[in-house]
């Protein structure tokens, strides 16, 4: 009992030193055009995941709003309860969109296809690194919400606002309980990608010392596009999003449908699906995982994940990662994000100037980038020529030639596959120890 009052004791001490570092981080009331919301802890809930490995999770209210709510995830070792072992440093994980954390960085909680322990959070904390996350405020957002007016300039912007308040909290959690005040490094995959950038690089206008991103690790997510014909297509996105908010449409529900595919697909598996027409619900899960190039018309011949596919695309079964997995993680979305984040990520893509990527060159933090050769792979590579770093590591997970791209490793593969750790947990490992 002593042990928990002091570690609660601790947290409470943690959060009025986070609420001063972020305070002084955004002094500056130009820095995301405001100053930090008043910050508060609501709920905290410790479990066990096995052996020593334990998982905490802070509801965390960022603003007056309802919805003004984010959840910060710890995952460690522990001594005793309440009493992290001595990491070798900690890493900051944001999700893609719409994605959880549990669901894509701790895959065993939302499947149970696989060992409790067979997810990257679990992975690094066993090798001694203090793993955090992320939830953004509109992942946590019920199903059942029908007005999204307060959801209208949700975007980018707030989302690494909120993720410098998650690097603060967390450097002041770890201090006080015995892991020192150190910056984190910061790991983000798809759209987390592009929340990493502008966090790394909104912090190169702050005083050395109140900086929290030690190093810089985009997962399979560039921030500028190099070529033209990617540029135009996300231009013609960008069109249809501003259309959608100049009509009153604020949030984009794909949440929704990805989970209608996967109810489907375990509810009648062999039923005709009413979304692809000519499929089975369970061909409709996976086609949409293997084959995503046709379903939004990308340019790019990316998908979440790889398949054994016909001459049209039709899988038979996915290559590198569980099919039950995969329609698990679709079962297990945000149902709601903002259309003006959509925006901001076709906008950013398109070539249009945006707030979020201003001081993208004056980013010098070392950078891992990693790569699926199956999603955007190296595409990737040309953002990290852009920033300042001298520090760069670059590796792309190719399993087949180059023109079998619409069959390699994906998107989601990074996180999912069946040898995703050797893969890419592994590296990444190696990388965040090496720059300890």
């Amino acid at each position: 009992m002593k042990t928990m009052v002091r570690w609660v004791g601790a947290v409470l001490c943690a959060l009025a030193l986070a609420l001063c570092a972020s305070a002084e981080n955004n002094a500056d009331k130009q820095s995301w055009g405001k100053a930090l919301p008043k910050v508060s802890i609501r709920h905290v809930d410790r479990a066990v995941l096995g052996e020593d490995v334990v998982h905490y999770s802070f509801d965390v209210a960022v603003g007056p709003g309802r919805f003004d709510v984010i959840r910060l995830h710890r995952i460690v070792r522990e001594k005793q309860k309440y009493q992290p072992i001595h990491t070798l440093g900690g890493v900051l994980l944001l999700p893609g969109s719409p994605n959880f954390f549990e669901a894509i960085f701790m895959a065993p909680l939302t499947s149970q296809v696989l060992a409790w322990d067979q997810s990257i959070a679990v992975f690094l904390a066993k090798n001694k690194v203090d793993v955090w996350g992320m939830d953004y405020s509109w992942a946590l957002v019920p199903a059942e919400q029908q007005n999204f007016e307060f959801m209208k300039s949700w975007g980018v912007e707030r989302d690494a606002h909120h993720a410098q308040i998650a690097l603060s909290l967390a450097r002041a959690i770890r201090g006080a309980t015995g892991q020192g005040f150190s910056r984190l490094e910061l790991l983000g995959f798809s759209y987390g990608g592009v929340v990493a950038y502008a966090v790394a690089g909104e912090e190169t206008r702050w005083p050395r010392a109140l900086r929290s991103v030690k190093g810089l690790i985009p997962a399979d997510m560039p921030m500028k596009l190099q070529e033209k014909f990617n540029r135009d297509y996300r231009c013609t996105l960008m069109a249809a999003d501003q259309a959608n908010l100049d009509a009153g449409i604020y949030s984009d529900d794909s949440g929704v449908f990805l989970k209608q595919l996967s109810d489907l697909a375990v509810s009648g598996p062999d039923d005709p699906s009413p979304v692809f027409s000519g499929m089975t619900n369970y061909l409709a899960a996976e086609f949409l995982g293997t084959s995503t190039w046709l379903v939004d018309s990308n340019p790019i011949f990316w998908h979440f994940t790889a398949g054994y596919l016909d001459q049209n695309g039709i899988p038979s079964d996915l290559r590198y990662t569980d099919a039950r997995l995969w329609r698990d993680l679709l079962g297990n979305v945000p149902p709601h994000l903002p259309l003006q984040s959509d925006w901001d990520i076709d906008a950013l893509f398109c070539g249009v100037d945006v707030p979020f990527d201003s001081h993208l060159q004056q980013i010098a933090v070392p950078i891992l980038y990693v790569g699926a050769a199956g999603g955007f792979g190296t595409y990737g590579y040309y953002t990290t020529t852009l920033t300042a770093s001298t520090d760069i590591t670059k590796f792309t997970v190719q399993l087949q030639p180059d023109d079998r791209r619409m069959l390699d490793f994906g998107h989601a593969d990074l996180f999912l596959a069946k040898d995703a750790d050797k893969l890419v947990w592994k590296p990444i490992l190696d990388w965040l120890v090496a720059h300890r």
